[in-house]
């Protein structure tokens, strides 16, 4: 949603920031997906399905962050 939000900045440094809040709050959900194996509600089988996601996720961000500093 975050990069949904930052598409619509009037600037490439403005959409910068929204991104890295996106790779933030992709941390937040790893660690979300972790503290639910923890306590049981995830097996962690399915657990480490979404935290590879969660992590092509992140460096897909990070290589868009990276071409945006590049351009500008």
């Amino acid at each position: 949603m975050n990069i949904a939000e930052g598409s619509g900045a009037d600037s490439d440094m403005e959409f910068k920031r929204f991104l890295i809040i996106a790779l933030r709050s992709t941390y937040e959900a790893m660690c979300g997906v972790e503290l639910s194996v923890k306590l049981g509600y995830l097996a962690e089988s399915k657990a480490n399905e979404v935290l590879d996601q969660l992590e092509e996720l992140s460096a897909m961000i990070t290589g868009f962050t990276k071409k945006l500093k590049a351009d500008s």
